[in-house]
């Protein structure tokens, strides 16, 4: 007499056919444009036409006391960005002017030479910049008069938000060392 055969286990061999899912609908991607800086003939928006996000990236504006670079930092660290963000801010900052942040156009690496110094992948460089530029760390302007007309500058900012933060932290601090 013979055994009564036992079931076998589920595997893609022996599973019914199912049809495909559905793909993903593509989604189309474009690269992300800074706004242009504003000079100081340009008004400054505000009222009722600058939403409550765009005064938040909007760039903060510096006392005399207070030193841009340090400033800068403290803001980076303290923000709560991707870490791959934060690292080519921290590296863009060593290449820019300590006390206005302005990236001069012939010191602006290539994104091959920002990610052989990070460590980062040039994909990966790219999607920082986007979230620096996003969230108001980085602006950019077409230079318009000069050899290099046309060609982009980048400046670093201090979204007011941040900078806000930032003071709010410095006077906490002051008003616990004055105890």
């Amino acid at each position: 007499m013979t055994a009564p055969p036992t079931p076998r286990p589920a595997s893609p061999a022996n599973m019914p056919h199912r049809a495909p899912a559905p793909a993903p609908p593509r989604v189309q991607t474009h690269p992300v444009e800074t706004p242009p800086a504003r000079d100081a003939s340009t008004p400054a928006v505000s009222g009722p036409n600058r939403g409550p996000a765009e005064e938040a990236i909007a760039p903060g504006r510096l006392t005399k006391a207070e030193h841009f670079r340090k400033y800068f930092l403290f803001g980076l660290r303290d923000s709560r960005m991707h870490s791959h963000a934060r690292l080519v801010g921290h590296d863009l900052m060593w290449r820019a002017s300590h006390s206005t942040g302005r990236i001069s156009p012939n010191m602006f690496p290539r994104l091959e030479a920002l990610a052989q110094a990070t460590g980062l992948t040039t994909g990966q460089v790219e999607v920082a910049l986007a979230i620096l530029a996003s969230r108001g760390w980085i602006t950019s302007r077409v230079l318009q008069e000069g050899p290099r007309a046309g060609s982009p500058a980048f400046t670093l900012t201090i979204p007011a938000a941040a900078l806000q933060r930032i003071r709010d932290h410095a006077g906490s601090h002051r008003s616990q060392l004055s105890r």
